[in-house]
């Protein structure tokens, strides 16, 4: 019995997702530890042992919470290593595989999986590197949306078309919300312009400075559920999966084709 094309996806927390799309295992933005400077993580960090079998890791930018060399370093294999032009050189230094730079508009090839860059409207650190944010199309059995990091842009609505799967930031590290993110309804405002058949909500639940959940908890524990919310009355017909660190799902992918998008152009 031939088995049924399916796209398997696992919240590993923040930005980080595990995802298998006809048999090429995809990591998004690796951030592996327990702790980051003052952040500390709310569930155990993942098993760099556990993840031996990744063939492609995609980074959409350069802020420590979403480029990890230590992480990356961790990762067991050679997989490819897509990030933003102008991380390449210091991805190089902790990367066992190739590493491949990308801007807004370039697509790379894996097998049958293509990778496209996709403008993100996100902000860069003064004294990081200067890498301009991205967020990556993947094109394959299935066709998923990782916008990374980044706040709403007009442009989103080029995705609109038989998206899969999309994986949209609903919050950030902290208790507020600073420029260039989405919080949990304007996500699920770009979930109604783009409607995906599976939306899960990403970047949440998982950094948070250390103790302050003790006593302010909210920011940390509700961005995914109050998304669901939001989307239930704006984009009804999309399926929102609220995952926890750790958990995973799977989508069917039976009848549903997936058209190749417009060129996008940055915002």
């Amino acid at each position: 019995m031939v088995p049924r094309p399916r796209l398997d996806v696992r919240f590993l927390g923040h930005a980080t997702l595990q995802l298998d799309l006809g048999g090429i295992r995809v990591l998004t933005d690796p951030f592996l530890r327990s702790s980051l400077g003052p952040l500390e993580r709310h569930g155990p960090p993942p098993d760099p042992r556990a993840l031996e079998d990744i063939d492609v890791v995609v980074i959409s930018h350069a802020h420590a919470d979403h480029f990890d060399p230590v992480s990356l370093a961790a990762l067991e294999g050679r997989p490819l290593i897509v990030v933003p032009r102008g991380l390449g050189r210091l991805a190089q230094r902790s990367a066992r595989g190739d590493v491949v730079e990308v801007s807004a508009g370039d697509r790379v090839s894996f097998g049958a999986l293509t990778i496209a860059a996709v403008p993100a409207r996100h902000w860069m650190s003064p004294r990081g590197p200067r890498a301009q944010p991205v967020g990556y199309l993947l094109e394959g059995e299935a066709r998923v949306y990782f916008a990374g990091d980044t706040g709403p842009f007009d442009e989103m609505r080029m995705l609109a078309g038989n998206l899969d799967l999309a994986l949209l930031p609903v919050w950030t590290w902290g208790p507020h919300l600073g420029p260039g993110h989405l919080g949990p309804r304007a996500a699920a405002e770009v979930l109604r312009d783009i409607s995906p058949a599976v939306a899960v909500p990403i970047h949440w639940g998982t950094l948070y400075p250390r103790r302050l959940h003790r006593v302010w908890g909210a920011p940390l524990a509700e961005p995914g559920d109050r998304f669901a919310s939001h989307a239930a009355r704006l984009a009804p017909a999309v399926d929102v999966r609220v995952l926890r660190p750790g958990d995973a799902t799977s989508i069917d992918l039976v009848g549903r084709a997936s058209p190749r998008p417009e060129q996008f152009v940055d915002p």
